[in-house]
């Protein structure tokens, strides 16, 4: 298993006790990437094992972690993420069959979102994209000839959605009955940045990802929080082609979630 941490002293801990909790054993490797703070340090506090760099970037991170593991099914886990050991193992169990990608159903705490924030969430969460077929958002597992597909991760935004591409439908699954739980911004102000440099990592891989609200038409309960989730979504497509087109598309930490 791959962690990517960048200045996760915060959250990692959390991540980690939920992963560790149960009775897998489980090779995590928590790969810290130009950390100033106290990640690593949590890292070990867990008895996982850790890589330090000093290079920044995701891709960086995921690429250092993969060649440190030598097991399979692989999973691939965002720091800020909680994932029950209970949830990884359904994933296993999982890719037992076609599929070479799968992922758990994703809950998102809203518990301490703005009414804003909460209103997108809940349109969000009920599209198909989520409700269907989720691979990525923070967890996704591959088996070895999925992970075969591909020689590295490449330098882009996204990296959930550069996997999600490789594997056509039949090939991927999106593992029910269990979930793991995402912690998003607080504040629509912040949403919208945090989904621009989403936008702006899938322009920058000509992916199109499907927001549209017509599957929600017999949704009579969700058309008042339709307005919000639109705004905010095609703000957040501006911003984010506008920063993929003139390639300076710049990293932004949610900090109100943590």
């Amino acid at each position: 298993m791959v962690i990517p941490a960048h200045q996760e002293a915060a959250v990692l801990g959390r991540c980690l006790a939920a992963l560790l909790d149960g009775p897998l054993t489980l090779d995590v490797v928590v790969v810290a990437n130009a950390c100033t703070d106290a990640t690593a340090q949590v890292a070990r506090d867990h008895g996982v094992r850790v890589i330090e760099t000093p290079t920044p970037g995701k891709a960086h991170a995921l690429n250092l972690g993969d060649q440190a593991c030598t097991t399979f099914p692989r999973a691939y886990v965002d720091a800020d993420v909680l994932l029950p050991q209970a949830c990884l193992a359904a994933c296993l169990v999982a890719l037992q069959g076609p599929a070479h990608v799968v992922a758990p159903a994703l809950t998102v705490d809203l518990a301490k979102a703005s009414r804003g924030v909460r209103a997108w969430y809940r349109v969000w969460t009920a599209l198909p994209y989520i409700t269907d077929d989720l691979i990525g958002s923070g967890v996704y597992v591959l088996s070895e000839a999925g992970r075969a597909r591909f020689a590295s991760f490449p330098e882009a935004t996204g990296d959930d959605t550069f996997v999600r591409r490789l594997f056509a439908p039949p090939e991927r699954a999106s593992v029910r009955g269990v979930s793991f739980t995402v912690f998003p911004p607080q504040t629509l102000r912040t949403l919208v940045r945090v989904k621009s440099r989403v936008a702006a990592g899938n322009a920058e891989q000509g992916a199109a990802r499907s927001s549209s609200v017509q599957a929600l038409r017999h949704r009579p309960d969700l058309w008042r929080d339709v307005p919000v989730y639109v705004a905010v979504t095609l703000l957040a497509r501006v911003r984010g082609r506008r920063s993929a087109r003139s390639g300076t598309i710049a990293w932004f930490r949610d900090e109100t979630s943590r």
